[in-house]
């Protein structure tokens, strides 16, 4: 016995648009956050400017749903020139001895410039997995658009 295929509607070839359509979307606007990101801790935008660090506070633990906590981050409060700033984003508390180089992302907010060669690596990586991802869901978008535009064209009982 020979199976038939059931053809989509139309209505499923829309649906199907849509959802790739919004899933494209987010996943390029997730590679453009991540990408400012990195610009922002590489300090490759303004000027980099060197922090000397009075103290660091861990800022207040998350709950999990299982019921644990876990830390979101390190936050210090140092001077730059003369002003007093706060930093947000350390892995693991700066010495306070030492001082630390900072820069502002492009949204303002500023955070450490990262140090290594890994970390750099990282940041400049990150950005790249949503947006192959999300070329190949602007390819499934087209395909189910030309699906959804050509499925008005077979004739209502086809067996194509």
């Amino acid at each position: 016995m020979v199976r038939q295929r059931e053809r989509r509607t139309r209505r499923q070839w829309a649906k199907a648009t849509v959802l790739c359509g919004v899933i494209t979307a987010g996943l390029y606007c997730l590679a453009v956050y991540l990408g400012l990101s990195a610009v922002g801790h590489l300090g490759l935008i303004g000027r980099s400017q060197t922090m000397r660090v009075a103290y660091c506070d861990a800022d207040s633990p998350a709950t999990t749903s299982r019921g644990g906590t876990s830390s979101s981050g390190l936050h210090c409060v140092g001077y730059v020139d003369g002003r007093r700033v706060r930093v947000t984003g350390f892995s693991s508390p700066p010495r306070i001895d030492l001082p630390v180089e900072i820069s502002r992302t492009p949204w303002g907010s500023l955070v450490p410039v990262d140090q290594g060669f890994s970390h750099k690596t990282f940041r400049v990586l990150t950005p790249l997995v949503p947006l192959a991802i999300a070329v190949m869901f602007t390819r499934w978008t087209r395909m189910s658009y030309r699906g959804w535009r050509n499925s008005s064209r077979l004739p209502t009982g086809s067996c194509e």
